[in-house]
């Protein structure tokens, strides 16, 4: 069976389709200096930069292992600040069922001078979620990423000597998604 066409449905997927931003990615590209002494250069950039990421690793790692006392206590702090979570999310749907449960006597005679009330009640979802259990890995990433830095800018230290060697660094930006019709 076919659908008719109609300009509504012209008009519907022309908004559909518009809804649907385009999606970029930038690539970046190195291109060495052609002479000896600018490779040359750029080997001492290259030397710097792993200095510079083994350094960072290592800073890293020292600054994960003295967090480690601190990660079993915040464990347990966040343990009680669930189960006192816990209970005033079991509180709070214990008081929904029941207001849903007792709805009926707010609604009759007190409310409406009549007997029959036409509109519904109005639907409250249940509330809040449910806390989510905490882990010792979530609060130690946490702490991690709160208190470690695990970047330490090597990369654009590396550009900027690569560039400076005579390279060239070459970005560019190309729609991989949802892309615009080429003029």
């Amino acid at each position: 069976m076919r659908l008719p066409f109609t300009p509504a449905a012209l008009v519907l997927s022309a908004v559909i389709a518009g809804c649907a931003t385009p999606q970029y990615q930038t690539t970046v590209r190195l291109v060495p200096p052609v002479d000896v002494q600018g490779r040359a250069c750029v080997q001492s950039c290259e030397a710097r930069k792993a200095t510079c990421q083994a350094d960072c690793q290592m800073r890293y790692q020292a600054c994960v292992k003295g967090l480690e006392p601190q990660i079993e206590a915040r464990y347990v702090e966040a343990l009680k600040q669930y189960a006192l979570d816990l209970k005033r999310y079991a509180n709070a749907l214990r008081h929904y069922e029941m207001e849903l449960q007792f709805e009926w006597l707010n609604r009759y005679p007190y409310r409406h001078p009549y007997w029959w009330d036409p509109w519904p009640a109005p639907y409250f979802p249940p509330p809040y979620s449910e806390p989510a259990m905490p882990t010792r890995e979530g609060v130690q990433a946490q702490m991690e990423k709160s208190n470690c830095q695990a970047d330490c800018g090597c990369l654009p230290a590396y550009d900027s000597c690569f560039v400076g060697c005579g390279g060239h660094r070459l970005s560019e930006t190309v729609c991989v998604k949802n892309c615009p019709p080429a003029k």
